[in-house]
């Protein structure tokens, strides 16, 4: 004759095992949070922010020193003064991306304060960035600023990568031939602002960040610097041209109990 009956397990018991359990979470958290895992995790995300600044900075103008490069080899024999001016320019790329570079492995040194960089900084270097698109790319380029006091420096690159994609995006892509960019400098937000008179993205209509995301449109690589920076993203795009309007906080800090910056978009 078999009896199954159920057995109450007593209190000392309910508690050993209740703490047998909460041990193996505490475990696995402490395993999850470890040091190791937490610089790893540290290391990939410098990969992946090392590897957009390659892809938005340094790999865009060696692109663009080699279609020089070609052009030149075409033209030594039909116009050598052309050929020679050229060459000037070519040389002057590489050494700009060389200062770039190493200012890179400077910024990998470990920091001991907030380094800080006024607006006229910040507009010098736009200056020279749209000098440059329209020498390499002759697309002519209008820049109006507005600028007040000092901003993080590392602020200031973003700023001017945001700026330098959304350039190359129109000299490479939108077959147009005028290029504006307004840059607004305020006490908590930059605004930045680029339109073109090309023939537009391949999709047409106004979208967000949250729009863009959803529907995969637009520049990847233009996106996830935004969304790093805790930014705002409008992209218009029409068949007589395209607006990008984007708007970042001024304080880069992450915020306390908040969400990761890096997160995507919607879950």
């Amino acid at each position: 004759m078999s009896l199954s009956t159920s057995i109450p397990i007593s209190h000392f018991e309910e508690a050993r095992l209740l703490d047998g359990v909460a041990r193996e979470v505490v475990t696995d958290i402490g395993r999850f949070f470890s040091k190791d895992r937490l610089q790893r995790a540290v290391m990939q995300d410098e990969r992946v922010r090392l590897a957009r600044e390659l892809h938005d900075g340094v790999l865009q103008s060696l692109t663009g020193a080699a279609l020089q490069l070609e052009a030149l080899s075409r033209l030594v024999e039909e116009n050598p003064q052309a050929a020679r001016e050229r060459l000037r320019n070519i040389e002057e790329l590489i050494a700009e991306e060389q200062r770039e570079l190493r200012s890179w492995i400077q910024k990998l040194k470990p920091a001991t304060a907030t380094s800080m960089a006024s607006d006229g900084d910040v507009v010098a270097a736009i200056e020279t960035l749209c000098r440059r698109v329209q020498r390499d790319w002759g697309l002519h380029v209008v820049l109006a600023t507005d600028g007040r006091g000092a901003i993080p420096r590392t602020l200031g690159d973003e700023i001017y990568r945001l700026v330098q994609e959304a350039l190359t995006n129109v000299a490479r892509h939108a077959v147009a031939a005028l290029a504006r960019v307004e840059l607004k400098i305020t006490r908590d937000r930059v605004y930045i602002t680029v339109t073109d008179d090309g023939r537009g993205f391949p999709f047409s209509g106004r979208y967000d960040l949250a729009g863009l995301t959803d529907g995969q449109l637009g520049p990847v690589s233009l996106k996830d610097r935004v969304r790093s920076l805790r930014g705002e993203l409008v992209v218009t795009s029409t068949l007589t041209g395209s607006r990008l309007e984007i708007s970042l906080p001024v304080d880069q800090r992450p915020i306390p109990g908040g969400a990761s910056s890096r997160r995507a978009e919607r879950p």
